[in-house]
């Protein structure tokens, strides 16, 4: 038998942490649940619980969306100084970095991603909170050309009770793209992170109080689809912003519509990889690798289709098995491990069984690297070959290390491949020609390209889909217009 590689190498202090959840102290009344049901929180690395907490209810959940808006219409923090909330935001920001070995452990364990993975998600979340920062005192309106006994200006202020329903593989980072754009610009806050990575979510509740956050500013609740739905469909919220899959962005966006809420949604992708003849082969086959490996490939922009020039497709197929029999799938905490488990048993049979139907349909499966013979929900990464690029394989999103394989002979082809989904998320494009990237960019469907790089992130550049990949951009300038209403003033000067 297996001994759960938890119990043995998490930090003490992590450790003792999750003990005290588990017997209910959540270490901050930003969080709030209910008493009567709970939930496991699972190591996906070992398969075993890592904590128990509680559901928040309906009425758990009303109660933080009264919260909020008492804190808003107090105005505690809106009326707060630009630059007051710039001083707690960077203060946010220095206790992330304080705390960052503890916060990027926790991250690992939760999601099952390698720890020096979870590190980079720790280091984004600082940067983040000092980017939105520096916007909270930097919003400014507009003075309006009109008729000469008229005075016209435009003013932005926050748009009010936000939430945000945020998922399971980038839990820390994809909270804070909404949470710190809406206190910058002085929204309050309720926030539903996913059921099964909650646990970074409750420990930075702690640290908005720490920093000095004003109570019912940052509101936390906890549970999966029924507390997701009962915060979406409350009618006292202003905007829901919403990271996760297309079927429960519909959802999202129907129960918003009967209260007229307005909703952005970041949904999910099946981004195409371009690769062409003339690209460094070396560069292309790591970026296609990284782009697809990434957290197991459970990545709403994993580039999880590669439409690889012809002539080249053997030898590139060669060089990414050589690339990737190098990964070691294992415990998030093992330090040998290159790649960390799928979430969930759910979605590993999930996707066991589209690999399944795949070769009842003809495909060639090609599996690669070493896995740990420790318990957990491990999938080697798989190339799929084979199949026409109208399978479902190439059109449906797998969540998972799993890409599939198709060719094209001209440019024109490979754009027509490129934009054969319904999803318009993110797409790489490799090349060694001058201008041809950008060409091929301007004809890709989709919220973001990448030319010879692939998954750069950064505060500053604009992110978010097309299509049925939702709408709405996230991070750079863009988190402006989404946190903030724009006011016109007209005043008569005629006396």
């Amino acid at each position: 038998m297996n001994t759960p590689i938890s119990s043995a190498i998490v930090p003490g202090p992590v450790r003792n942490w999750l003990e005290n959840l588990s017997k209910g102290n959540l270490g901050s009344i930003n969080v709030l649940a209910g008493e009567s049901e709970t939930f496991d929180v699972m190591d996906p690395g070992t398969a075993s619980p890592l904590t128990s907490l509680p559901v928040s209810s309906e009425e758990v959940v009303g109660t933080a969306v009264r919260n909020a808006r008492r804190a808003f219409e107090g105005g505690s923090w809106r009326n707060e100084s630009p630059d007051q909330r710039e001083r707690v935001l960077l203060k946010l920001a220095d206790l992330v970095e304080r705390d960052f070995q503890f916060l990027s452990v926790v991250e690992a364990l939760d999601t099952g991603k390698p720890l020096e993975e979870a590190k980079f998600d720790i280091e984004e979340v600082a940067t983040v909170l000092r980017y939105y920062a520096g916007w909270s005192n930097k919003v400014s309106g507009q003075t309006i050309a009109t008729p000469f006994e008229l005075s016209a200006m435009t003013i932005k202020g926050p748009v009010g009770v936000c939430a945000a329903i945020t998922p399971w593989n980038y839990p820390l980072p994809i909270l804070m793209y909404k949470l710190a754009p809406a206190l910058a610009f002085g929204n309050s806050f309720v926030a539903k992170p996913s059921e099964l990575a909650p646990l970074s979510a409750i420990y930075f509740a702690q640290l908005c109080e720490e920093a000095g956050v004003p109570e019912g500013v940052v509101n936390i609740v906890l549970g999966a689809g029924a507390t997701g739905s009962a915060l979406a469909s409350n009618p006292d919220l202003d905007k829901i912003a919403f990271t996760g899959s297309s079927r429960t962005g519909q959802a999202i966006m129907t129960a918003a519509a009967k209260n007229t809420t307005k909703v952005t949604l970041e949904l999910g992708g099946k981004s195409p990889q371009v690769v062409f003849a003339s690209s460094n082969l070396a560069k292309s086959v790591e970026g296609v690798a990284r782009g697809i490996w990434t957290n197991a490939g459970q990545v709403c922009v994993a580039g999880s289709r590669l439409i690889v020039e012809k002539s080249i497709k053997t030898e590139f197929l060669n060089e990414l098995e050589r690339f990737t029999n190098s990964y070691f799938v294992g415990h998030s905490l093992d330090s040998r491990s290159t790649m960390g488990p799928i979430i969930s048993m759910a979605q590993q049979e999930k996707i066991r069984g589209v690999l399944d139907g795949a070769v009842s349909d003809g495909a060639e499966l090609h599996e690669y690297g070493r896995v740990s013979d420790v318990a957990g929900f491990f999938q080697r990464p798989t190339v799929i070959d084979g199949l026409s690029s109208s399978h479902s394989t190439h059109q449906e999103e797998i969540f998972g290390p799993v890409i599939t394989v198709s060719t094209f002979e001209s440019e024109a082809e490979a754009i027509e491949l490129a934009n054969s989904t319904r999803y318009g998320l993110a797409a790489g494009i490799w090349t060694g020609q001058a201008g041809q990237g950008h060409r091929v960019a301007k004809s890709i469907t989709s919220g973001t390209v990448w030319i010879n790089t692939y998954g750069t992130f950064h505060p500053t550049l604009p992110f978010g889909g097309t299509k049925s990949s939702g709408f709405g951009r996230e991070l750079g300038e863009s988190a402006i217009d989404a946190y903030t209403e724009l006011k016109t003033v007209v005043e008569d000067i005629s006396e």
